[in-house]
């Protein structure tokens, strides 16, 4: 499970750094939606540890 998530963050940041430098509107965007995703993500993965 640790692999993939950081597989995850791996490929989340490639986006990201296409975005901020190709289209700064576009990036503030894909920083909110991915800050919610990331945050579902971190829960999830906290509640999977403990079950």
């Amino acid at each position: 499970m640790d692999e993939l998530i950081e597989k995850i963050f791996e490929e989340i940041e490639i986006s990201l750094n296409y975005y901020k430098e190709s289209d700064p509107v576009e990036y503030e965007g894909k920083i909110l939606g991915l800050q919610e995703a990331l945050d579902i993500i971190h829960d999830k993965y906290e509640i999977s540890k403990h079950t």
